[in-house]
């Protein structure tokens, strides 16, 4: 669950900028693990990041959502799925595999 929630975070348009001083060798190591993997160390940094917000966030168990955020979720959960190729095939998969209809 925290990949795909990860990669929520990830898929937002990036409207913030966070500033953080940091040891050099941390850095230098940071960007050489990103160089090799085929990211810039600010993508790196934005999904470790992610992926440790989305561990993180459960472990509290409380998030607090300002007025317009719960609207917003309201709208998400109220709203009809949009059936997509990928989950259409994804349920007919679920439903052979489960043998249910």
């Amino acid at each position: 669950m925290a990949a795909s929630t990860a990669r929520a975070y990830l898929d937002l348009p990036a409207d913030e900028r966070f500033e953080s001083r940091i040891p050099g060798v941390l850095e230098r190591h940071a960007e050489m693990v990103a160089r090799a993997m085929g990211e810039s160390l600010s993508e790196y940094v934005m999904a470790v990041l992610a992926e440790r917000v989305a561990d993180d966030i459960v472990s509290t168990q409380e998030i607090h959502l300002i007025a317009t955020e719960q609207v917003a979720l309201l709208k998400l959960l109220t709203a009809p799925a949009v059936v997509t190729p990928q989950l259409a095939a994804a349920s007919s998969s679920a439903k052979a595999r489960l043998n249910y209809e």
